[in-house]
Order: structure tokens, then C-alpha cells, then sequence
């Protein structure tokens, strides 16, 4: 848990920094590479690219809910489909 709360510490400071588009793919595949070996994959496996897969998958989650909140939607969503 400890290393996906660094993880989106580090995401969260490339998207306030003025990194290039390309930089900023670049670190965040390097830091999904390290991820992925520290859990145990190993590369060129179908598992490891399962790991990287999921760590992708997460990021852009997450930017969505970002997304959604920054423009107050999440409680009109709440509010009209759920109840909530």
C-alpha cells in the first residue's frame, strides 16, 4: 500500500510539473518498470505485462475520478443515479 501511495505522490508531482508530454511518459513507464519488478515480475513475461497493464489502468482511474471531481460532477452523479 506504502508503494502505491508514493506511486501517486509521483504522479501527482509530474502533473503539476513542467515536463514534456514525452518526459513525462517516460518517468511514469520507468516508475510502473520498477513497480513491476519489485512485486516479483519478471520481464517478458505475460504476468509482468499484466503488472504494467493494471498500473495503467489505475493511473488513468484515477485521473478520471480527478477529472469528475474538479468539475463538481461526482455529487450530481450521486444525487441522480444512486441515491446516494
Amino acid at each position: 500500500m506504502k508503494k502505491y501511495f508514493i506511486l501517486l505522490i509521483c504522479i501527482l508531482i509530474l502533473g503539476c510539473s513542467t515536463l514534456s508530454k514525452e518526459e513525462r511518459l517516460a518517468l511514469e513507464a520507468k516508475i510502473d518498470h520498477e513497480e513491476c519488478l519489485s512485486l516479483g515480475f519478471k520481464e517478458e513475461t505475460e504476468a509482468y505485462g499484466g503488472c504494467r497493464l493494471t498500473l495503467k489502468s489505475i493511473r488513468s482511474q484515477d485521473k478520471t475520478t480527478q477529472a469528475i471531481r474538479r468539475n463538481g460532477l461526482d455529487d450530481r452523479f450521486c444525487r441522480r443515479w444512486y441515491y446516494c
